[in-house]
């Protein structure tokens, strides 16, 4: 007769593997659920593959145990558990509930304790048992009949530990593991065990020995200092040892019926996972044919490696055929973009072309067919370098229709994790491996070799077959969310863009460059004498340490924050700092040119390419949460401008030819026109409107005074409040600012709402919006989803609310430059200028331009600039040319 089997669940050990190992989810209401989801999914399919009899969960009760007890620092020190967490227990409980699945606690008790007592009852009985859990304690209870489901892996990798495995990895027996961690203790449970002795060390003294007992009866042949260590901490080894040890005579109430495995798709339960937009678990337990076996048949695929240029060109013949083709590809860059791999699927059949079979010339005049048909559309992931590599050999890409990287950021760019195989698992619930899995750690898109040709095969081959699906799922996703005009109409076409500014780089004056580094030398020379007199003595300045003794033990200045290590000298130290002492101004000066120089000065040499003689910066699409394109490998956006020192570095920066100058065109106050847009504030339209600057018309609208009579000071106060508030900033952060007391910078911030009414009900709406929605979007329809808005943790809600009142405005910012990028780059193209856009940072583009094309392009920039998007006030653009970019800026 077969033997029943049980399964029993150690809750927590589940949920906090699922919250730390399962990537975060939301609801568009900011509810977290990955737990949750992870905890269905684990659960699914151990019902499914174990087919248990019987199932149960057991907790830990919130009270005290015995162990406490016996050891009052018991677990001590362990952090509270997160919020996001904190929240999922609950629903975890209410699944449990639904799914009819028996859970127990007691008391006094932890769930090791049940797990052990319900697992000796039923293995008396006859019964197989298998214990699922994270937790190696466990171990000791396994028997004939008592197995361990060991959590490995988030929740991919399940591993079965029996008695054979516990000889084979100790060699001892699943109860002489008690044993070993009374002499080793345990850091997470604040059990002491023998100071100094760890896993190794215990396991071979138990195998030596037999049990604790005989360890300390045979003290006499242990020599040194294990000896010494062993005799110090006897007492702690024995106490360790007791609170190890799983109680397996609990004096519960069992009765096996209630364990009894259940129906668990009922409508009640769909409906609670749906709730909770776990769609995709939905699918599951209503046994959706086509979405399980999407899920299963990843690599069911016939594959035609390409390796003659006749089978390549029959193979472009194929793709030429059809209305649409999904390709996939690796890329590989170093002086120049070379074409790595390249995979197709059609018809399950996945053609892939390597590039060990033919030379990149011949790769590129041999599917340029391809890629410049318009009548074929493409459908491709992260599709960016393709365009790079193209430029290279001036073919252009028509017809691009789909890229599921792009997509993925649109619907939840707060995630960062758009990898194929991470983006496969959240849209069509398919695991695939990584690159991280096939190449080792460290290697992407971005790099090859060509001993991996089999894996990167069977990677691309795999990924080719389900771009279709993964087209699918994602283009739903992004219509159900209203963003097809944004994802057509303007991240598509400007992933060109972005690669023409790949492609093109920013030339470099190597000995301008070179002046600089020793002007930054020569400054930090001065900078360190200058301290060095003001403090009396020498020391390393880079040294929070020295620096922080000099200040605070030497010169006796007041104290503002100790860390573990000493005295913090952060930033904002020296700020407060500031006022004090002469040397105070002369560190923070230190700082800054030794960064720049670090950074931009050395930094910028290792980037210029030896082929081309320029920068070559990634132009990040998919990074930030606001929409705005970010630079980096050098970050070129970042370049400081408010310090003269800052701004002598873009001198560096010069067009490719002598008769070439640069042109920079700026937007003005767009952040301010598109508050004034999206508030329709008709004091704030009206300055716009006429012309007026926007900061001296706030100073004369707060301090009541004419616009003419506003002073500096005034209009620098106006400044911070406009550009403050749109940031989220209240009284505490605008007085920082301005060196005021809150009470004042309340009544300045009382006076502005006063003024500019429909501002205030904006930002009172717009926060209400993204409490009722979960997210906020911009003109174009972007979405940001804010989770935040909805936390207990009042500070963590307060920065929710800051994002919503910012996102729209700075989203809808870079939406505009966007556009305006687009249009600039076809206009040129379009006129067959020469004339070249080479950088964008923020509201501001960079062009290089031939001296002849300077007014034509002007005209240009300008006009679709300022015609990007029809806002209800007018949008102006500042245009300078200059020799280079610090002239032209």
């Amino acid at each position: 007769m077969e033997k029943k089997r049980l399964i029993i669940i150690d809750g927590f050990s589940l949920i906090y593997r699922m919250f730390y190992g399962v990537r975060p989810m939301s609801t568009k209401d900011g509810i977290p659920t990955n737990v949750v989801y992870g905890f269905a999914n684990i659960l699914i399919t151990i019902l499914e593959s174990f087919q248990p009899d019987f199932i149960g969960v057991a907790f830990d009760e919130k009270k005290p145990t015995f162990r406490h007890d016996t050891y009052e620092a018991y677990k001590a020190g362990r952090l509270l558990m997160p919020e996001d967490l904190e929240i999922q227990v609950d629903y975890v409980m209410e699944m449990l509930e639904k799914m009819d699945i028996h859970k127990i606690s007691m008391e006094g008790y932890e769930a090791d304790d049940l797990i052990g007592t319900v697992a000796k009852i039923c293995s008396d009985n006859g019964m197989e048992v298998d214990i699922l859990t994270g937790d190696r304690d466990a171990f000791q209870l396994i028997d004939d009949n008592i197995h361990v489901l060991f959590t490995k892996k988030g929740i991919s990798e399940l591993d079965e530990i029996t008695r054979e495995t516990i000889f084979q990895d100790y060699g001892l027996s699943p109860k002489d593991l008690i044993d070993v961690k009374g002499l080793m203790g345990d850091k997470s449970d604040n059990i002491p065990g023998v100071a100094g002795v760890g896993e190794k060390t215990a396991l071979k003294l138990i195998q030596t020995y037999g049990d604790m007992e005989s360890v300390y009866e045979n003290l006499d042949e242990i020599k040194g200092k294990l000896k010494e260590k062993l005799e110090t901490d006897r007492e702690n080894a024995f106490l360790s040892r007791h609170l190890v040890k799983i109680i397996q005579d609990v004096p519960i109430d069992f009765d096996l019926n209630n364990y009894t495995t259940l129906v668990y798709n009922t409508p009640e339960v769909l409906a609670f996972f749906e709730k909770l937009e776990c769609y995709s678990i939905v699918k599951r337990l209503q046994g959706d044919e086509e979405f399980l076996e999407g899920a299963k048949e990843t690599t069911n695929h016939e594959i035609i490696e390409v390796v003659e240029e006749k089978q390549l060109k029959k193979l472009v013949e194929t793709m030429l055929s059809r209305p649409k083709v999904p390709f996939v590809y690796f890329t590989e860059k170093t002086d120049v973009v070379e074409l790595k791999a390249f995979a197709v699927c059609m018809d399950q059949v996945c053609h892939y072309v390597t590039a060990t079979a033919f030379d990149q010339e011949t790769l590129a005049k041999t599917l340029a067919p391809f890629f410049r048909s318009k009548k074929t559309a493409k459908a491709g992931y992260d599709v960016k370098a393709i365009y790079t590599w193209l430029f290279q050999w001036d073919i252009s890409l028509n017809g691009l229709m789909f890229d599921g990287f792009l997509a993925a950021y649109l619907l939840d760019p707060s995630d960062n994790r758009y990898g194929f195989h991470e983006v496969s698992s959240k849209y069509l619930d398919v695991t695939i491996p990584s690159e991280d899995d096939v190449f080792g750690k460290g290697k992407n898109q971005t790099t090859f070799d060509e001993t991996d040709e089999e894996k990167t095969r069977d990677l691309l081959c795999t990924r080719a077959a389900l771009m279709d699906d993964l087209q699918m799922a994602l283009e739903k996703a992004i219509e159900e969310s209203q963003m097809n005009h944004l994802f057509q109409d303007i991240e598509l076409p400007l992933v060109e863009v972005l690669a023409s500014f790949e492609y093109e780089g920013f030339n470099v004056d190597l000995e301008e460059l070179r002046r600089l580094d020793e002007e930054f030398d020569k400054t930090l020379e001065e900078l360190t004498e200058k301290i060095y007199k003001l403090t009396g003595e020498t020391f390393n300045i880079n040294s929070t340490k020295q620096l922080g003794e000099v200040l605070f033990d030497k010169l006796q200045l007041p104290v503002q924050k100790k860390t573990k290590t000493g005295y913090s000298t952060n930033a904002e130290v020296l700020e407060k700092l500031k006022g004090m002492h002469p040397v105070i101004e002369e560190i923070l000066d230190y700082r800054t040119v030794s960064k720049l120089s670090s950074t931009y000065v050395k930094g910028l040499k290792q980037f210029v390419n030896k082929r081309t003689g320029r920068i070559h910066s990634t132009f990040n699409q998919a990074l930030t949460t606001t929409g705005r394109i970010s630079s980096s490998d050098p970050n070129l956006q970042n370049i400081p401008i408010k310090i003269e020192i800052g701004r002598k570095i873009r001198k560096v920066f010069i067009p490719f030819e002598k008769d070439h100058v640069l042109l920079d065109a700026d937007y003005s106050q767009i952040e301010l026109r598109v508050l004034a847009h999206i508030s329709e504030d008709k004091t704030l339209m009206e300055s716009f409107v006429q012309g007026e600057d926007i900061h001296s018309r706030t100073a004369s609208e707060i301090f009541g005074v004419a616009l003419e009579n506003v002073k500096p000071k005034q209009r620098m106060f106006a400044k911070a409040i406009n550009f403050g508030l749109i940031y989220g900033k209240q009284a505490y952060g605008l007085s920082q600012d301005l060196g005021i007391s809150r009470k004042e910078a309340q009544e300045y911030i009382d006076t502005y709402f006063g003024r500019y009414p429909n501002v205030e009900k904006y930002m009172k709406d717009i926060v209400e919006k993204a409490k009722a929605d979960g997210f906020v979007t911009t003109i174009s329809g972007r979405r940001r989803f804010i989770p935040e808005i909805h936390s207990r943790n009042a500070m963590i809600a307060k920065s929710g609310e800051r994002l919503a009142l910012n996102t729209p405005i700075q989203g809808s910012a870079a939406d505009i430059m966007k556009i305006a990028m687009i249009n600039v780059y076809h206009r040129l193209r379009k006129e067959e200028r020469r004339s070249k856009l080479i950088l964008t940072v923020h509201d501001e583009l960079v062009l290089d331009c031939p001296k002849d094309e300077i007014a034509d392009v002007k005209k240009i920039v300008v006009e679709e600039m300022e015609q990007a998007f029809q806002l209800k006030v007018p949008m102006t653009v500042d245009i300078s040319e200059g020799a280079n970019w610090y002239e032209a800026k």
